[in-house]
């Protein structure tokens, strides 16, 4: 019995040692005032298949929206 005991302690120990490493690290931001400070990225239209032409981008997901509409892509 003092043996059970004794490897149920020695268990409880060993996993709360390997848990004590889970944790999660402090995630720190510099703040600059004025600065965007997000992830530096474009906008849709500035890609290689509108070549910043947002007019172009807005009609193709108008259309890409449209298509997704279910009554509308149903025949008459």
């Amino acid at each position: 019995m003092n043996s059970l005991r004794h490897a149920a302690l020695l268990a409880a120990s060993l996993s709360l040692v390997l848990l004590g490493g889970c944790k999660e690290s402090p995630q720190v931001l510099d703040k600059k005032a004025g600065e965007y400070q997000g992830k530096v990225d474009t906008r849709p239209w500035e890609g290689p298949a509108y070549k910043g032409d947002k007019a172009t981008w807005e009609s193709d997901l108008r259309a890409r929206s449209g298509n997704q509409n279910e009554l509308r892509r149903m025949p008459d």
